[in-house]
């Protein structure tokens, strides 16, 4: 009797080790399957973003042209009414890798509208991550609004990624400094 009770105990064992088997091997299974169906999600989205990267870059458009604002301030104006003269630095670069672009014109307008210089007499090239910069005296700005902007044109034989164009404002008065930045914002886009 003691063998047979032995004999039962040890199927019942055998009986458990095979559920047990069994159970890890599904679970092994479902594993497996979530695995390979995370992967191809991910390469349906990879696949996705490569497909995006060729109209998009890092929030940079592809373009042939553009005509692009960036706003300029003059003076400052406290709240004691004391006016701090500006100097303004515009920067243009080219932040396509291997394509030139053509500045057409660089336009600097007072806060009225008025044209107070032109900047170029003619086209300017600028090679893969090349970069020019104009200078704005603060003496040269005419009196009234402290608002002023940049008008840039610019173009491609070919798509490319949209220049960065920017402007740096700094000044100094009785030994305080101010220092801040304007950034472009096309107008106007020719696409390819």
């Amino acid at each position: 009797m003691t063998e047979h009770k032995s004999n039962t105990g040890q199927n019942q064992n055998n009986k458990q080790a095979l559920g047990m088997a069994l159970v890890g091997g599904f679970a092994f299974v479902i594993l497996l399957l979530l695995i390979m169906y995370l992967g191809k999600q991910l390469r349906t989205i990879e696949d996705g973003l490569m497909h995006r990267s060729a109209e998009t870059t890092y929030g940079i458009d592809i373009a042939e042209g553009q005509v692009v604002y960036v706003p300029i301030y003059s003076h400052i104006e406290t709240d004691t009414a004391r006016t701090y003269p500006l100097y303004s630095i515009l920067g243009i670069r080219n932040s396509d890798p291997e394509r030139n672009i053509i500045i057409t014109s660089v336009n600097f307008y007072d806060g009225r509208g008025n044209l107070v210089k032109e900047y170029l007499d003619g086209d300017l090239e600028l090679t893969p991550f090349d970069t020019r910069t104009f200078f704005v005296n603060k003496r040269n700005i005419r009196a009234g609004s402290s608002a002023a902007n940049f008008i840039i044109t610019w173009k491609s034989d070919a798509p490319v990624y949209e220049p960065i164009i920017d402007a740096v404002m700094y000044g100094s008065h009785e030994g305080m400094s101010i220092t801040f930045k304007s950034v472009g914002r096309p107008l106007t886009q020719r696409n390819e």
